[in-house]
């Protein structure tokens, strides 16, 4: 068996070159490497029986995301496409009604969080900030924001589950 703080000590440098050698920039780095220890904490343990495999995996897939959205993001900031050929993704009147709900549920927590967290989530998540860059704004480390971030986002799990009950 294996826990998250003894993973992070013996592979959190090993994850960060990983990561390095696939994204561009060394802070993106750094957050999808936080990103995938969030993943971590967040999954059943018991669904898991290599916690290093999970971490890589989760890792390498946190970056292919990533460099998904830049290469469209750049694709779209360069190419002459009209948006009159681009597929109607929109989502089914369920799904609206689904997400809708789930954004009540997030709210709500947003709500009830202190300040301090309510701000990390609204920086990070919405601003898209790194989290050194919310410790610099917010005068405390982006190891204490990333563990902040742990806790909002635990919380956030916990209501949808029970919500989905």
């Amino acid at each position: 068996m294996w826990d998250v703080q003894s993973l992070f000590r013996s592979h959190s440098k090993e994850l960060m070159r990983f990561l390095r050698r696939r994204v561009a920039s060394p802070a993106m780095a750094a957050d999808l490497t936080q990103d995938a220890f969030l993943a971590l904490l967040t999954v059943k343990t018991h669904q898991i029986t290599d916690g290093r495999a999970y971490l890589f995996r989760t890792a390498a897939n946190l970056a292919i995301n990533h460099n998904r959205r830049e290469s469209i993001l750049s694709f779209t900031d360069n190419a002459d496409t009209s948006l009159a050929n681009l597929p109607d993704d929109a989502p089914s009147p369920e799904r609206i009604v689904l997400s809708r709900q789930e954004l009540a549920l997030i709210c709500e927590v947003l709500d009830d969080l202190p300040d301090m967290q309510r701000r990390i989530f609204i920086l990070s998540r919405i601003d898209g900030l790194t989290y050194e860059a919310i410790g610099q704004r917010l005068r405390i480390s982006s190891k204490t924001a990333f563990s902040h971030m742990v806790r909002i986002l635990v919380r956030m799990q916990l209501q949808l589950d029970a919500a989905r009950e």
